[in-house]
């Protein structure tokens, strides 16, 4: 770790925040009886999120997945030993998950008309789904995959705050209130509430009455 990584991660940190928390707050809404445009912006803003924090690449051509080093964070994989290998393992426990969210990222970057959301649903037992149709594909997003996903990425986020507030501690930039506010939050604290069985009534809290 170093002040330049430190200065950096920033952003990240507070996409990740943010992302985790319109994931709940979209785990405790009914679709059958909230406004679907809201759900669907919701999911849209996540997916928009996510290869901002896993920065990958997708050939629709070949159906692989890769990264570039010198995208996102992996511009420091050689500061952060551990940070390429924490996202091969992302990329190949979510891949078809990141297949599907690449798919509708960039038709939603540069065409936003192609994306039709389609239809949605969740239940007493099951929490959202949510289906677009982007060009000739039919693309259904679950709330089960995104939770998965936003884990490990939680998991990987953690270990760097924890090298930050290390490296504040060892340089005496502990009462930098910018390190205060990059250290203050353990992201393995949403993993807790995605395995609760309150996920539910906490994101139905976090919506609108």
């Amino acid at each position: 770790m170093n002040l330049q990584i430190a200065n950096a991660i920033f952003g990240y940190i507070k996409t990740l925040y943010d992302t985790n928390k319109k994931l709940i707050s979209i785990c405790g809404i009914d679709v059958c009886y909230h406004n679907i445009g809201d759900d669907e912006k919701l999911v849209l803003d996540i997916i928009q999120n996510i290869p901002r924090l896993v920065p990958y690449s997708f050939s629709v051509k070949k159906d692989l997945l890769f990264f570039k080093d010198t995208d996102g964070l992996l511009e420091y994989s050689n500061e952060i030993a551990y940070l390429r290998d924490n996202y091969d393992k992302i990329l190949a426990n979510h891949t078809e998950t990141l297949k599907k969210i690449k798919r509708i990222r960039n038709k939603y970057e540069h065409k936003l008309h192609d994306i039709q959301y389609q239809s949605s649903g969740s239940g007493t037992h099951n929490l959202f789904n949510i289906e677009f149709k982007v060009e000739n594909y039919n693309v259904t997003i679950y709330a089960g995959e995104l939770i998965k996903l936003l884990k490990d990425i939680n998991i990987l986020f953690a270990k760097i705050v924890q090298d930050i507030s290390i490296y504040a501690y060892q340089n005496d930039k502990t009462n930098y209130l910018y390190y205060q506010c990059i250290t203050r939050f353990d992201f393995t604290d949403f993993n807790e509430i995605y395995e609760s069985n309150l996920l539910r009534k906490i994101g139905k809290i976090m919506n609108k009455y």
